[in-house]
């Protein structure tokens, strides 16, 4: 779906004639783009793999580039090479100096300006950004339209979840697993 087309079931939603969408268009606009950038970093997690030249330091200036965390890194041979970032995330310093690295990194998307805009996400979860915008409209409104909210709210984060990655197996498939196993804290 386009982001014109998320905003006119929006209105179909809100029993709003989709006729009036130029009257609604900038603040669905910013609801939808609220509700992509939270899909995106909290639960979609899109990732990348970048080419990355270190210096004679062994830094890499990550200024200007879409990243918002980096994963993993590994050298042309296919070996983790540690990394710390700085304090303001823009540069990340590696023992390797004047070498290409490849970094696994969680990225960002560039938001939904145009009409003809569609989100970087699977297709099943285009609605739910019409969820969004209508739970976003109706929580400033009176008891009822905030109890209406409610419901597009649940259907958004319903939908979110379905999203998620999911581990297949092992240890990281159980939330507090060595919490409540680890026994040296067991008297």
């Amino acid at each position: 779906m386009t982001l014109v087309q998320i905003m006119r079931l929006a209105l179909r939603q809100l029993d709003e004639d989709p006729a009036d969408l130029a009257e609604y268009r900038d603040l669905f606009a910013v609801y939808a783009n609220q509700g992509y950038q939270l899909a995106l970093t909290q639960y979609v997690k899109p990732r990348e793999t970048m080419a990355l030249a270190t210096d004679d330091q062994g830094d890499v200036s990550l200024d200007g580039l879409d990243i918002l965390r980096v994963v993993a890194v590994r050298d042309e041979d296919g070996r983790e090479v540690m990394c710390a970032m700085d304090a303001d995330g823009m540069t990340m310093h590696t023992p390797r100096k004047d070498s290409t690295l490849y970094a696994v990194c969680e990225v960002r998307r560039r938001e939904l300006e145009q009409d003809a805009d569609e989100p970087q996400l699977p297709l099943e979860a285009h609605a739910a950004l019409a969820d969004y915008i209508c739970y976003r409209h109706l929580s400033s409104g009176n008891l009822a339209k905030q109890s209406r909210a409610q419901h597009y709210r649940n259907e958004f984060y319903a939908q979110m979840q379905r999203l998620s990655p999911r581990p297949s197996g092992g240890v990281t498939g159980y939330k507090n697993f060595y919490t409540v196993t680890d026994s040296r804290w067991m008297m």
